[in-house]
């Protein structure tokens, strides 16, 4: 079976998706302390190793130790991660993925919490 992350259109796809994401993210003022310091490449290049792992890419290709460095001290609060990830699922509903797939992300995404918030 085709994972989701090909399924989806793949790399070239999840970048534009990603990127979308971020500008949702970087729009709101609560959020841009989090991100000082950050490149935004860089920060796009990541996510999309953590979106190939979401949608179904095998698990060596993210590691949770790149999760919990890259939140260290950003005191990411449990409403903050909640308000963010609120924006990562309208962004793939808004994207035509489906509903059921969504909720799967999701899940995945709330798997790896405890790697980012740490107020």
């Amino acid at each position: 079976m085709e994972n989701l992350f090909d399924k989806y259109g793949g790399i070239e796809v999840m970048r534009e998706l990603i990127k979308e994401f971020y500008a949702q993210v970087y729009a709101r003022p609560e959020f841009k302390t989090y991100f000082a310091g950050t490149d935004l490449g860089d920060l796009i290049q990541h996510q999309c190793k953590f979106f190939a792992y979401a949608m179904g890419k095998p698990a060596e290709e993210y590691k949770d130790e790149w999760l919990e460095r890259g939140h260290k001290n950003r005191k990411i609060s449990e409403t903050h991660y909640l308000r963010v990830a609120e924006l990562l699922r309208r962004v793939l509903l808004d994207a035509g993925v489906e509903n059921e797939h969504v909720k799967d992300i999701m899940i995945a995404v709330a798997s790896k919490r405890a790697y980012i918030v740490n107020l």
